[in-house]
């Protein structure tokens, strides 16, 4: 079970009427990142450590960029982060 502040941040992104509270812990991926794009690192270096610790140092990765698309799937309300279901 998740708290208030997360549940309230899932039905401001979904509403009201598409609110449910499993809906809600299956979509949440985490809170206080201190941005969209320290979100999408943070997500990255977690699924794909192997690839990311495998690139050589002149090998650079635009965060910026990759946060606009893979946030396109995923949602935020006052720092909480969501998949998209």
């Amino acid at each position: 079970m998740l708290n208030q502040e997360v549940y309230d941040a899932y039905k401001e992104i979904v509403g009201e009427e598409y609110f449910s509270p499993e809906d809600c812990e299956e979509a949440y991926m985490g809170e206080k990142y201190n941005n969209s794009e320290d979100f999408v690192q943070t997500l990255f270096e977690e699924i794909y450590p192997e690839v990311l610790s495998g690139l050589p140092p002149f090998i650079h990765i635009d965060w910026e960029a990759t946060r606009r698309d893979v946030m396109m799937d995923y949602s935020e309300h006052n720092g909480f982060y969501f998949r998209n279901l």
